[in-house]
């Protein structure tokens, strides 16, 4: 009866470390996200501020090919924000035990990272146009 019940004892140990080891990768993949997030939106306003000095540039051009630069420009500070919008709108944090967690995890990691990138290229590229012009 010992036997069993060490037997028992030393397995449901085993399954409960092997699970936290999961959780724990489960929310490294969650911080990395959140981290993601925080740093992009943090920049939300000021593509708001780069979008709104692009707009009234854009207003006062009379050159063509310089109106279709400050337009495309205006168009991907836009995508930028919007993209950050959509994520948060569809981003539900899951329960960390679920079996599930993980891969929904992956897929929003992976979706958050395309719009960091996009907000910093955004920004990186008005700053750059704004300053020519």
């Amino acid at each position: 009866m010992i036997k069993l019940i060490s037997i028992v004892f030393y397995v449901s140990l085993l399954l409960s470390c092997g699970n936290t080891n999961s959780i724990s990768k489960v929310e490294k993949i969650n911080d990395d996200i959140m981290r993601l997030h925080d740093e992009a939106m943090s920049k939300s306003s000021y593509i708001l501020k780069l979008k709104k000095i692009t707009n009234n540039k854009l207003d006062s051009l009379s050159n063509l090919s310089l109106k279709d630069t400050f337009q495309h420009l205006s168009a991907e500070l836009y995508r930028a924000d919007r993209a950050m919008l959509d994520w948060m709108h569809q981003y539900n944090e899951p329960n960390m035990k679920s079996d599930t967690a993980e891969k929904y995890l992956q897929e929003q990691l992976v979706e958050i990272k395309k719009v960091h990138t996009l907000t910093f290229k955004s920004i990186q590229n008005a700053e750059r146009i704004l300053d020519e012009k």
